[in-house]
Parts: C-alpha cells; structure tokens; sequence
C-alpha cells in the first residue's frame, strides 16, 4: 500500500510531534532531580525550621487554702461564714493568685462580729453584706512593715470599691485601719506569705456607704496580757505559787488543738499569737514545778 505525498507529510509531522513530546518530559524530569550546587546535606525538617526558644514559665506561687487558714486559724468562724454565705472565698482566692497585686485581707474575730447588737448585721441585704466583707480587704498584697508607708497616703480603696475607704495609720508599730464608724487594731499576723496577707482585727470595720449613723456596738474587751514569766528554781517559797493572767470571759480560746497546729506567721502589732502560747505553756510548766 502506498501513501501519497500529502499523507506521507502527515505522518512525519506526527511522527515529528511525538518525539518533541518525550524529549521535554526527559528534559524536565532531569532538570527537577538534579543536585543542588554545593549542596552536600540535607534540609532540616520543616518542624525544626519554625521553631522558636522561649524563656520557661514563670513559677506559679504556692497556693494556699484561706477556708483551711481561717478553721485552723480561729477564731473567725464568723467571718469565714460570711465569706461562704456571699461567694467570696474564690473571689479573694482569684485576687490572691490570678492578679499580680495580691491581696490583704483584714479578719475580725468573732468576738467583734458578736459586738454588733441587732440589727446591725442582720439588717443588711446579701449585696451589702458582700460589700461589707470586700470593704476588710486591700487589692494588694501588704506587709505588716509597708503600712507605715500606707499610712502617709490618706484613704485607701477596698476590695469593695471606691465608696468603701479606710485610713491606715501606724504608730511605733501600732497598726490600726479606721473606717467611719470603726476603729479597729491590728493584733495579729495570721499569714503574710505573698501573694495573701491576712491580718488579725479586734473590730469590725463599719463603713458610712452602709451605715449612716453608728450602729450599737458593745464594748470589745482587750486581748489579755501574756502571763509573766515564771521564777526561776530557788526563787520564792515552795508555798509560793507563780502569779498567772486569768483569761479575760469573753476573750476567745486559744488552747484549742488545731489551732495550736495551724501556720501562724510571726510579726504582728503587739498580738503576736506564737507569743502568747509560748508564755502561757511556760506558766503551766512553772505551776506543774511548784506542784512537785
């Protein structure tokens, strides 16, 4: 069979197109697999090529328990109750640790709170109550030495807000946190472990945003003074007993087991609670030798 010029030329031009085709796809493919110049290694793995370095997390502090504080603690039954009754345990908790100020809280012991004859408390709505617990509280944290500096910068705003102040003052290591209608002392150091400071009271702070006119409030009797230190052997007749402080009716105990175990902070205005164990174990000790 033979084919004529015109079909002869077609099937060179196929021919021709076919061959054009494979030659570029050999071309391409040893241009795509050829080596780098120079490139003896390998790239580094894509996850290596992102990566980045950071400084390591900041160490959180270690956090504590203020209901295991305030049980131990006592006694401030009375202020932990109200904590719980208005939800604000988490509230200071979270101000304590999830903010870089602190916090400061100010606990009055529950002789205070039974001070307030009725209807001082008992008339407050729930909102004025949490308001009243958040006005015992400073948003920073504060140490018992810093107040001398809090103390020269006129009223400081509470937890509670900017209608709720009250003045520090702070004289010869005296503390004592004023509000309009309260004036109460700083007797004690319950824990001062940044990031929370709590601080004992001897009243309850009563703000004017609460209550405008003074409300009744019995008179708060002192802490009792520590017991003086026993005599030494040899000193006194065998029918000398070592005098001993009778403790004050309505002081509150402090020869309760779980207290003694509780972690109390040494420092605090002149109410230091380690103090006041220490001499009274010492007096017991002493009448148990002359007993003998």
């Amino acid at each position: 069979m033979f084919l004529d010029a015109r079909d002869m030329r077609r099937a060179v031009a196929l021919l021709a197109a076919v061959m054009l085709s494979v030659a570029s796809s050999v071309l391409h493919h040893a241009v795509a697999h050829r080596p780098l110049a120079g490139a003896g290694a390998r790239l580094p793995p894509a996850a290596s090529l992102h990566r980045t370095d950071t400084w390591p997390p900041t160490p959180q502090a270690k956090r504590v328990n203020l209901t295991a504080i305030l049980t131990l603690d006592g006694p401030f039954r009375a202020f932990l109750g109200y904590l719980q009754q208005t939800n604000l345990v988490e509230v200071f908790q979270n101000q304590a640790y999830l903010t870089d100020q602190g916090i400061t809280i100010f606990v009055p012991v529950d002789t205070a709170f039974a001070a307030i004859k009725p209807p001082g408390l008992s008339g407050l709505s729930r909102h004025q109550l949490k308001n009243l617990m958040m006005s015992h509280s400073l948003a920073k944290h504060y140490e018992l030495a810093e107040f001398e500096g809090l103390s020269r910068i006129g009223p400081v705003t509470t937890l509670a807000g900017g209608l709720f102040t009250v003045n520090v003052t702070y004289d010869a290591g005296a503390v004592h946190v004023r509000s309009r209608w309260a004036d109460a002392k700083v007797v004690g150091s319950v824990s001062v472990d940044a990031p929370m400071a709590i601080y004992e009271l001897d009243r309850v702070l009563l703000p004017d945003a609460l209550f405008r006119a003074q409300p009744p409030v019995a008179a708060v009797p002192d802490a009792p003074a520590a017991p003086p230190p026993a005599p030494a052997a040899g000193e006194g007749g065998a029918d000398e007993a070592p005098p001993t402080a009778e403790p004050h009716p309505a002081a509150p105990r402090r020869d309760d087991p779980a207290a003694a175990d509780a972690p109390v902070s040494a420092g605090g205005a002149g109410g230091d609670r380690l103090a006041r164990r220490a001499a009274a174990a010492a007096a017991i000790g002493a009448v148990a030798l002359v007993a003998l």
